[in-house]
């Protein structure tokens, strides 16, 4: 195909969405809106994933060192630990800080803990220590608690149990989302391609005429397939903007909560990603609906 009878197909395609300004404003909008619901349910599905993601991550091992440890001791172990593969870092929470803020909470409650033990300090120093992938904590954590190799270490405190509902959760999410999109899409695609049929069928007496004279069904299809995919590039922009100033508003609204949850949540994504999805998905669906829909009704012509 000559560039020139692309150019004046892709004409007749504008001049067809003009002449038939109704209809095409009826499957623009049908497009559009379930544009929205899919692009709508795909970043709240993407957001709930990073939510239950970014939860176990928060965790951190404490391990508690014994109380007669000296601190050069305690430090070695630190840096021991610090070279361990799977390990983010090592923070030591010393026993003066950890005295400290048992004395800033007695006096919160009005506690005399602090003041009964003011001849002596306790408690011992802490290690804190964060991982990079919290599925790794039972095997490090196994580790750490072995005596031959860390001797100083008394207790290791990983919240296991907690971290294995968090991680099975997450997989929940991620699961349920990847079903839940899949199906949003097959529902989207059959939408839009029954609107572009509806498009088809209002203009088969066009058609019919075009075959008469002679005209190839591709000379036929090319327009209507470009119709089809304009519908879905517009659609999905449409959509996009819409969804952007939705997810703005929610996410401010999300920045006024005081709420630890929330800020651990990490920034949603450049919206430019978002736009290029939906037009691509857009564009797929509108092609490959408008090319299934005239390829049938030629067949019945």
């Amino acid at each position: 195909m000559s560039i020139s009878s692309f150019l004046f197909q892709a004409e007749e395609a504008v001049n067809n969405i003009r002449r038939n300004g109704l209809m095409s404003l009826a499957a623009l909008s049908t497009v559009t809106m379930a544009m929205v619901v899919l692009g709508g349910a795909l970043l709240t599905i993407y957001r709930l994933g990073q939510f239950a993601d970014t939860q176990p991550r928060q965790f951190e091992m404490e391990l508690f060192m014994k109380t007669d440890t000296p601190r050069s001791k305690v430090q070695d172990v630190q840096h021991q630990i610090e070279k361990i593969p799977g390990v983010e870092y090592v923070h030591l929470f010393s026993k003066e800080q950890a005295w400290k803020e048992m004395e800033d909470k007695d006096v919160q409650r009005g506690s005399t803990i602090s003041e009964a033990l003011s001849d002596s300090n306790p408690l011992p120093d802490r290690l804190d220590v964060k991982l990079v992938d919290p599925k790794d904590t039972n095997q490090i954590s196994g580790l750490l608690q072995n005596s031959q190799r860390f001797p100083q270490i008394h207790k290791v405190q990983d919240a296991h149990e907690e971290l294995d509902k968090l991680l099975a959760f997450s997989r929940m999410v991620r699961n349920i989302g990847a079903i839940t999109s899949l199906g949003l899409l097959i529902a989207t695609s059959l939408v839009i391609q029954n609107t572009i049929k509806l498009t088809v069928a209002a203009r088969r007496r066009e058609i019919r005429i075009m075959q008469l004279v002679g005209a190839t069904p591709g000379f036929i299809r090319l327009p209507m397939v470009l119709e089809g995919a304009f519908y879905g590039v517009t659609g999905a922009l449409t959509a996009s903007v819409i969804i952007g100033i939705v997810a703005m508003q929610i996410t401010q609204y999300i920045g006024t909560l005081a709420s630890p949850l929330t800020r651990t949540l990490p920034p949603i994504a450049h919206p430019v990603i978002l736009i290029f999805w939906l037009c691509l998905i857009g564009v797929c669906v509108g092609l490959t609906g408008s090319y299934l829909s005239i390829r049938r009704f030629l067949r019945k012509v």
